[in-house]
């Protein structure tokens, strides 16, 4: 049978070996949701027998419908307010006007999600606690006070606003490109009739960006309820604070005050709650980017891009933009590096000065686990980085380059890891391990690393494959055409022809997602054992264990390593703002023209 031949579904064999791999990765994805399901029926563990509702109907105690939900709806919204509250102004200051360093400061922004956000929540603990708090003994000697009740910890508010701080670059780049696409002869003809310039942004300019504020705010939302090692750093672990993420931890993971037993099933509950929002808010927003034809502001005549001139207030304009970042950023690292230098964390003071060393950071490498933890995280990272390049590649080039039936459904579902929490994926691959150490025995899974990378790679597979469909899109057919005339395989002609052509997506996209997987605690926590610690587990554990210098000390050398990483992405992309739209921190996936 010929290279050309076609199967049903409009699939040739030539392209057969892509599309197995990309349902091989996708039938992952389908078993760990259906398990997660499965799971809520289940009395115990999942190796036992037996069908009960009894984690179902527990979804109406007191203590979920009053505490934990509420606080899982504050530090979600709360996290889109704070985060809109800085990232909206910025957006229009940094895209639409005059200000001053805006190629500085938006390369700034962009390097802030990079920065492990449990690292900062470190730093804010350190900033504002009442005991040990360094702005709060600041605030009180001034005042002339014993202390000031001002705390991040224990409050949800104080984990939105961590949470806000942390994520606001989301928004802040979802809504920068279409702020930057909107013709300014609508802004003018609004003006014309007498609109001053608040309505003109109230009514013309935000209507126009609303898919990127949407897309970032649901982005927002579904990142902050998902979330486990800041609430959990900030009073999701004492039981003060408990939100629907530490409660699938800790029902799993047994810890917490209040939770002293195994509670699979409550867990299975848990991940499902945590879902259902995340995906509603998600078919929401492919609702709106259905309507796209009332989004659509750039026409070939006419069109020119203006900027506002700020005139006197660019130096407010600058100072907000300042403020953002000194709070999401300079002030939590500073007090990191400050704790890492002093045996005791105290007041800054000539006294204090006197007492800076580097003793924290004087074997830290066997504090951190020696060459186990960091052979672990190596091997972590770059396999993650490979394994999702690979897939991504498969199942991109069957979407892109083929004409299978199948291809939608495929593309939708690499999206669902997007819309359901991480955590989730993670307790089913534990689940999963339970079950394979019963049975399959042979099979190593629970306590090893390859379960962590499994959870690591269905976790990136939804913003590889935004990188890879745009650059197989950029690729002529023709090339291949050609290719297969002269009768070469399509292995062959994805080797020596297609991947040098999208070379630079394929290093950025290696290169991000193992930044990303370097970064990473949640996931690599709830999945960790003896064997598999990892470098942020290392740190978390170091803090939890009241080692508070050692674990700065830590933090700082990640964060000098996640910069070297950063700087590599940029020189790699070309530009200061080149791919830098969203975190995992993973935003890529809610914007189609990525």
């Amino acid at each position: 049978m010929s290279a050309s031949t076609r199967r049903p579904g409009g699939i040739t064999t030539a392209n057969a070996l892509p599309l197995a791999f990309s349902w091989l990765i996708l039938a992952v994805v389908i078993v760990l949701l259906a398990f997660v399901l499965y799971m809520t029926f289940v009395p115990s563990l999942p190796t036992e027998p037996g069908f009960t509702l009894k984690h179902w109907s527990n979804v109406a105690s007191s203590r979920l419908l009053t505490r934990v939900i509420p606080n899982t709806a504050i530090v979600g919204f709360g996290a889109i307010f704070v985060g809109a509250f800085f990232a909206l102004p910025m957006a229009w200051l940094l895209n639409r006007t005059t200000l001053p360093l805006r190629a500085t400061f938006t390369t700034m922004i962009g390097i802030t999600p990079v920065i492990p956000g449990f690292i900062l929540a470190m730093g804010w603990i350190m900033l504002l606690d009442e005991r040990i708090g360094l702005l709060n003994n600041v605030a009180a000697s001034l005042l002339g006070f014993s202390s000031i009740p001002l705390s991040v910890k224990d409050s949800p508010w104080g984990i939105a606003w961590v949470l806000g701080l942390i994520l606001a670059p989301a928004i802040f780049f979802l809504v920068a490109g279409p702020l930057c696409r909107i013709d300014p002869s609508l802004e003018e003809a609004a003006s014309v009739v007498g609109m001053r310039h608040l309505t003109t942004l109230r009514r013309v300019t935000l209507p126009l960006v609303w898919p990127g504020i949407l897309g970032g705010l649901i982005y927002v939302f579904m990142t902050a309820v998902s979330i486990f090692e800041i609430p959990a750093l900030l009073g999701a672990a004492s039981g003060k604070v408990p939100v629907l993420a530490s409660e699938i931890f800790y029902s799993v993971r047994p810890g917490g005050p209040l939770t002293a037993t195994f509670a699979y099933g409550a867990a299975g509950v848990y991940g499902t709650l945590l879902a259902a929002p995340s995906l509603v808010a998600l078919y929401v927003y492919l609702r709106v980017l259905e309507r796209t034809e009332r989004y659509q502001v750039i026409t070939g005549k006419g069109y020119r891009p203006r900027e506002t001139d700020l005139g006197g207030w660019s130096w407010i304009g600058v100072g907000f933009v300042v403020l953002y970042l000194a709070l999401a950023v300079g002030l939590p690292l500073l007090v990191l590096l400050w704790a890492s230098l002093m045996p005791v964390l105290q007041m800054p003071s000539r006294e204090a000065l006197s007492k800076l060393s580097f003793t924290n950071y004087d074997g830290l490498f066997e504090g951190l686990g020696g060459f186990g933890v960091i052979s672990n995280t190596v091997v972590l990272v770059l396999s993650v980085s490979l394994f999702v390049s690979f897939f991504s590649f498969m199942v991109s080039w069957v979407v892109v380059r083929t004409q299978a039936q199948s291809r939608k459904l495929m593309d939708m579902l690499v999206m669902v890891p997007h819309a359901i929490p991480s955590l989730a994926f993670a307790f089913a691959l534990a689940m999963l391990g339970i079950l394979a150490s019963r049975w399959l025995p042979w099979l190593p899974l629970s306590g090893t690393l390859g379960i962590i990378a499994v959870a690591h790679v269905i976790n990136r597979m939804p913003y590889g494959t935004r990188v890879m469909n745009s650059a197989l899109a950029q690729v002529h057919r023709e090339l291949e055409e050609c290719a297969q005339v002269c009768g070469t395989k399509t292995p062959t002609i994805m080797r020596t022809i297609i991947l040098p052509l999208i070379k630079p997506s394929v290093i950025y996209l290696v290169v991000w997602t193992a930044m990303l997987s370097f970064q990473e605690v949640t996931m690599a926590l709830f999945l960790s054992g003896p064997h598999n610690n990892v470098l942020s587990v290392s740190i978390w554990v170091l803090w939890e264990g009241g080692n508070l210098g050692t674990a700065a000390a830590g933090a700082v050398a990640m964060v000098a390593t996640t910069g070297l990483l950063m700087f590599g992405i940029l020189r790699l992309a070309g530009g200061p703002t080149a791919g830098l739209v969203g975190r995992e921190v993973g935003a890529a996936p809610l914007t189609k023209s990525q």
